[in-house]
């Protein structure tokens, strides 16, 4: 048992250890690597081979489709906000289709998004055929009119929408405007 009162450990960690240390254990599929070396620790969370997340002293770094900017710094995060920027980190998680959970341990779900009636693709400039991706392999019927099923084996580079006419993927911002 320690004589430090809780939490006063916690505090005198770096910020880039509190993080990778808190996103882990909310993250069952990953694991995480300390790499120790002159210019410090790095925490590097992988999720089976693929790295996702490097976490240092400057601060972390993401490996994966994000609509975020792929860097935090640490210098303009204070102390009491690494919890935020943790849930941040596993939202962003969440929206790349990576099973994350909340402290309580509820799953967090990727936020979902609403296609326009009057959006065409891109490529065929069909309307009737967008549907939302959906990393799984079947969907039920009731729901074939929103979204599609793609295999989480096939990458996506941060797609997040498909056209069934002609199998165009994009994201949201790449579809026309039905005139």
């Amino acid at each position: 048992m320690s004589d430090v009162e809780p939490g006063r450990e916690e505090m005198e960690l770096p910020a880039h250890e509190i993080v990778a240390r808190a996103i882990v254990p909310r993250f069952p599929e990953a694991t995480m690597k300390i790499d120790e070396n002159p210019n410090g620790t790095t925490f590097d969370i992988y999720y089976g081979e693929k790295l996702l997340l490097s976490l240092n002293k400057r601060g972390a770094r993401y490996f994966f489709p994000t609509r975020r900017k792929r860097m935090i710094n640490w210098e303009r995060v204070r102390p009491s906000g690494l919890s935020r920027v943790t849930e941040y980190i596993l939202r962003d998680l969440a929206e790349a289709d990576y099973q994350v959970f909340t402290a309580t341990d509820r799953e967090i779900r990727k936020r979902p998004f609403h296609i326009s009636r009057f959006k065409r693709c891109p490529q065929c400039r069909g309307a009737g055929g967008i549907r939302i991706i959906v990393r799984s392999e079947s969907i039920p019927d009731e729901d074939s009119q929103m979204y599609t099923a793609i295999s989480r084996s096939v990458d996506l580079n941060g797609a997040e929408i498909k056209c069934t006419i002609c199998n165009w993927i994009g994201v949201r911002g790449e579809l026309l405007r039905r005139g």
